[in-house]
């Protein structure tokens, strides 16, 4: 897949193209959507597919400056896209200055003056150009003015509710993960370094591992524990997690700690590795005294464990 920053220098590809707009956040089912009917298109006609999107969210760059948590960050949605099968991602910066491009404007010098554009793929709610002021109707317009087709994808439901990005990142605030993967298809995951933690849990008899998350704005789960896996040098670990504040050792400020079952390995200081919310247990709570701790930990280690034999059977 070949990926396009800024739109700098000569990109004029000299074939067809198909090309889908959205912000693609999480790229969950809804967006799937769109990637499918791309890849239909290809099938059919032998158009290269692209997805157009930007760096970072519209809201980081207009008044107030408040974008709402990634529910993915841009690594891991360039690896998605590799993964999906597109040929193209081009990703472009906002800021205030294309923020005031009009409509017409973006779709005309954007898109048809640097591409053979043959088809534009949207979804059901898709709006562009200044103040949001563009959307599918006027595609539809534009394209038989300029010679394009316009597929507009539907809504796509998941038990009842209309999947979109606002609606993922909601759940998962409220500790929905289990109905998140359903809306994703693919379990809520967040990236960091494993770094050395108050080294509490070694002495409670539950060693854990602190994921730092950095300064990333990603969507955090509700507080509480979850049953979790990652991947470590190659292999694959349950865990249990707990997200929060520490509150029975007073502690402030994000952790992620966890504890894997039946790890043996030597030590994970400094390794990168991406955490998957698979099941919520519990919510955070503080314990009077460690011998109280240590035994709700027993008890959650236990609800993890049957919660893995029901799911995965093993």
């Amino acid at each position: 897949m070949q990926v396009i920053f800024n739109e700098k220098g000569d990109h004029s590809l000299g074939h067809p193209v198909a090309i889908a707009l959205g912000m693609f956040d999480g790229i969950h089912k809804g967006h799937q959507a769109l990637i499918g009917r791309l890849k239909e298109i290809k099938r059919r006609y032998g158009y290269t597919t692209m997805v157009y999107t930007f760096k970072q969210h519209p809201l980081s760059c207009l008044p107030p400056r408040k974008a709402p948590p990634q529910i993915m960050n841009l690594n891991k949605k360039i690896l998605e896209f590799h993964r999906m099968g597109v040929d193209i991602l081009v990703l472009n910066n906002f800021d205030e200055g294309f923020a005031r491009t009009a409509p017409r404007e973006f779709i005309q010098r954007f898109l048809l003056e640097k591409y053979d554009v043959r088809y534009i793929v949207v979804g059901y709610n898709y709006r562009f150009g200044y103040k949001g002021s563009g959307d599918a109707h006027l595609l539809i317009r534009m394209g038989k003015e300029k010679g394009f087709e316009v597929v507009v994808v539907p809504p796509v439901k998941v038990g009842g509710e209309v999947v979109s990005s606002s609606l993922i990142r909601k759940t998962i605030q409220q500790g929905h993960v289990a109905r998140a993967w359903q809306y994703l298809g693919s379990p809520y995951s967040i990236n960091g370094e494993i770094v050395r933690g108050a080294g509490r849990g070694k002495t409670l008899g539950y060693p854990t591992a602190n994921l730092d998350i950095g300064s990333k704005n990603m969507v955090i789960p509700k507080f509480g524990v979850y049953l979790t896996c990652c991947n470590l040098d190659g292999q694959w670990l349950w865990g249990v997690t707990n997200i929060g504040r520490n509150p029975t050792f007073d502690q402030s400020g994000l952790h992620i700690e966890t504890f894997f079952l039946g790890y043996q390995g030597g030590e994970l200081y400094g390794k990168r590795t991406r955490l998957y919310f698979l099941r919520y247990i519990r919510e955070e709570r503080r314990f009077p005294s460690k011998q109280e701790l240590v035994q709700q930990m027993d008890r959650d280690i236990a609800v993890a464990k049957n919660l893995i034999y029901k799911m995965f059977n093993v």
